[in-house]
Parts: C-alpha cells; sequence; structure tokens
C-alpha cells in the first residue's frame, strides 16, 4: 500500500492511499472517495477487487461514500456481463453510497458518444445515489465537492495523476 500526501495553501489535503495496482486496475481511497482507475479491460477477477473496495468503503462511511472511478482512454471497454455488474455493484449500495462519478477520458469522438450514452442508460437505473458522467477527473472533483457539500477532493486530481504516472510506468 502506498500513501501520497499532497499539500496546498492552507493546510495539509487528505492523503491518498493506494490499496492495489495490478492488472491494470488501481485501487485508492482519499477521503470519503473510493476509486478505481481503469488502464486495461476489466476482467471478472479485476472487477471483482473493485467491487470489494468499494464495498468496503461504504461499509466505513455509510451515506457519506462516494465511488471515483476513472476509465482511461487506453482502457478497452468491459463485456457485457461486467457493465451489468457494474451497474449492480452501484445500485446495490442504495443511500449508503453518497455518489458516482464516472470519468471517461479522452476528447475524441469515441469517448464523447461513450459519456453520452453511459449518462443515457443512467437515466434508466434505479440508483438512489447520483451517477454522473465526466470528461476529467477534475470536472469529476468539482462534482464531488459540491455533493458532499464540503471540500472533500481538495489536492485528488494532482494526487492521482502523480500515482497513475507511477502506476503507468511499473
Amino acid at each position: 500500500m502506498t500513501a501520497l500526501n499532497e499539500t496546498s495553501t492552507g493546510g495539509s489535503a487528505p492523503i491518498l492511499h493506494i490499496t492495489h495496482q495490478k492488472d491494470g486496475l488501481m485501487m485508492a481511497t482519499f477521503g470519503p472517495v473510493c476509486i478505481a482507475v481503469w488502464h486495461a479491460q476489466p476482467t471478472r477477477d479485476s472487477f471483482e477487487v473493485q467491487r470489494a473496495h468499494l464495498a468496503t468503503a461504504v461499509l466505513a462511511d455509510p451515506g457519506r461514500a462516494f465511488f471515483l472511478c476513472v476509465v482511461s482512454s487506453s482502457a478497452p471497454p468491459p463485456e457485457q456481463a461486467v457493465r451489468d455488474a457494474s451497474a449492480s455493484m452501484i445500485t446495490g449500495h442504495g443511500v449508503k453510497l453518497a455518489g458516482c462519478a464516472c470519468v471517461i477520458e479522452g476528447s475524441k469522438f469515441r469517448a464523447a458518444i461513450t459519456r453520452t450514452v453511459l449518462s443515457g442508460i443512467a437515466l434508466f437505473i434505479r440508483s438512489p445515489s447520483p451517477v454522473t458522467f465526466f470528461d476529467s477527473v477534475a470536472s469529476a472533483c468539482f462534482w464531488l465537492d459540491k455533493r458532499a457539500g464540503r471540500n472533500v477532493s481538495r489536492g485528488l486530481a494532482s494526487a492521482l495523476d502523480q500515482a497513475r504516472v507511477e502506476f503507468v510506468s511499473k
């Protein structure tokens, strides 16, 4: 497990705790935010790692835990079974999950269409917690701060950027 400190003017921010780095998946926590970063196509096994980490985070802070899922532009989309399991994972936590921010990285047409399609699908998922899609971690952090009513993500984007560079270079 790795911990990265991020400081800024006004004091220190929460610490990014990296809890998993294997098979194209990095899992971390940052205060009440459980983070999954996908650099490869999810497999059933790697998805189960994500599911277990989120369940632990929600159990530790029910009603205040958030989930940030980042899909790298280099990651192929998951198979249908994993997509279905992902929707069930989010809805299964009910009101114990305060919200889910999903970042589909990329500026090209494919990424924009993917975000649009997923946003449309999310309208039909019966989840008591909001699920929103973004093009960047920075925009997801802004949303997290608005939802949490406090500055939960201060330093998150830069700490995550640093951790991702180290993860990808391994």
